[in-house]
């Protein structure tokens, strides 16, 4: 689905899913010009995660690499067809972001059974790639589901915008301890994830435009 083209297949219609990656047959949610806005704005998105990526180290730079996907799957999303000419078909934006929070899930999984301190904003992480997944769906979608992902990433915006996501980023998942030199005891703290001041621009525009496209797409269903 391209928000300002026609990458629609099929008629807008109550109870017809959005198919995001098609042609032809397409109602436009947005004017060509503002679609192109909006991709312009991702891939600026892309390129500073693209720089945090090459900047950092560990979990961190895994980190980045998941919000370069997301990025990089948006600007898809709302790029118009006519100047999207790769044609990616939805299943593999699908798989690509079912691959990436299966993985994670994973990850945070093997930690657990470690005992490893594992940063809440690994558990947003794999929300936020599920929620790609749903995105680029061809089966429907449910109002239900589609207005609680709104309200989801509304509020993730706002907690970017506000800065208060830096306080999530201090939380660690129940279930880690450490055992100091001595020998105790005690309660691990994962390693923070956010380091870069301008994440905090980029992370509130990436979810607004998700909330707004979760939007558009219930409702014009």
């Amino acid at each position: 689905m391209s928000m300002g083209g026609s990458h629609t297949s099929g008629a807008v219609t109550s109870g017809q899913p959005i198919s995001p990656g098609g042609h032809g047959g397409a109602t436009n949610i947005l004017p060509t010009w503002l679609a192109v806005i909006w991709t312009l704005v991702f891939i600026a998105i892309f390129l500073i995660h693209v720089r945090h990526l090459r900047e950092t180290r560990g979990q961190r730079r895994l980190w980045h690499s998941g919000h370069v996907l997301m990025a990089l799957g948006m600007g898809f999303m709302f790029a118009p067809s006519s100047i999207d000419h790769l044609d990616i078909p939805r299943s593999f934006w699908q798989l690509t972001f079912a691959g990436g929070s299966l993985v994670i899930i994973a990850w945070m999984l093997t930690e657990a059974i470690e005992r490893r301190a594992i940063n809440a904003l690994w558990v947003v992480m794999a929300i936020d790639l599920a929620a790609m997944v749903y995105m680029w769906s061809s089966t429907g979608y449910r109002p239900a589901v589609t207005w609680l992902l709104v309200a989801y990433f509304g509020a993730q915006s706002l907690l970017w915008v506000s800065d208060r996501m830096r306080s999530i980023d201090q939380h660690t998942l129940p279930g880690a301890f450490s055992v100091t030199a001595e020998g105790a005891v005690g309660t691990a703290v994962a390693a923070p994830l956010i380091c870069f001041r301008d994440i905090r621009a980029s992370m509130f525009a990436m979810t607004l435009g998700m909330a707004y496209m979760f939007a558009a797409m219930q409702l014009l269903m």
